[in-house]
């Protein structure tokens, strides 16, 4: 059994997702790497380890509820126990609402909005669970919102959707879950670099952003600049740490005073 805290993070086989989980290896917790990508984890993990931090890859698809279970259950039998959870798996299908089909709605509502749910339940008994005369505290869950759940953005209505609920769900289960000493928060990143999102796209992909919505973006950000996962990471490090144990229920906006993304048709 770890005798160190255990952090779990999904979708952090890139990006934001293998920033947070870098910056808690830093921070002395063991780290279970999940992506639905094996190769990805993989790499990841491969990375830690060569830091000298404690890493495993735990591969599934979070928008699958047995795949959560195996994924949770594969925690427990490696370290025994799980302090935080960062939910950060997510996805992005593009397009006009009345363009869009019904295949791209499903799926981003599956991953980023029904796979941080099927986590959170598949992890609820793993993370309220205590050793007797052992250091249990300081449980976390820290949910990957974005500012489009909150201010919405045209072209994104699935994803807005999908953030929204990733919003009322963790106000929710801040209240349920207080009370067994679990924390649940949420990070709303704004426009940041270096994500498969939001990469300059190419042709016939259906990742990332034409160079000129970039350069407009980056643009009319206030803080004078774009930003980069761990500007992410570092809020999330903070929210798994004691120094947020009073605080619950929270959408933490890290955007750079840029609210809304402005997509041209």
């Amino acid at each position: 059994m770890a005798s160190r805290r255990v952090a779990l993070v999904t979708g952090a086989g890139r990006g934001i997702g293998s920033a947070v989980a870098r910056r808690l290896a830093e921070d002395g917790l063991s780290l279970a790497v999940n992506d639905v990508d094996e190769e990805n984890a993989r790499q990841v993990v491969g990375e830690l380890l060569d830091m000298g931090f404690e890493a495993v890859p735990v591969v599934g698809s979070v928008a699958v509820p047995e795949s959560a279970d195996h994924v949770i259950e594969m925690i427990r039998k490696k370290f025994g126990r799980l302090d935080v959870l960062v939910n950060n798996a997510g996805a992005t299908r593009p397009a006009m609402a009345h363009r869009m089909t019904n295949d791209a709605w499903d799926f981003v509502i599956d991953v980023a909005l029904t796979g941080t749910f099927n986590m959170c339940r598949s992890a609820f008994n793993l993370l309220k669970e205590a050793e007797e005369g052992g250091d249990w505290a300081n449980k976390k869950v820290i949910n990957m919102s974005s500012i489009n759940g909150i201010y919405g953005t045209a072209a994104n209505v699935n994803y807005s959707a999908a953030k929204a609920g990733v919003n009322g769900l963790t106000r929710a289960l801040s209240r349920e879950w207080a009370p067994h000493g679990i924390n649940v928060n949420a990070v709303a990143p704004g426009y940041i670099a270096g994500t498969r999102m939001t990469s300059v796209q190419e042709e016939g992909s259906e990742f990332g952003l034409p160079i000129e919505v970039i350069q407009s973006v980056e643009a009319a950000i206030p803080i004078g600049r774009a930003g980069v996962p761990d500007d992410v990471a570092g809020v999330c490090s903070w929210l798994a740490s004691a120094d947020s144990d009073y605080v619950c229920g929270q959408i933490v906006e890290v955007h750079g005073g840029m609210e809304i993304i402005k997509v041209a048709d």
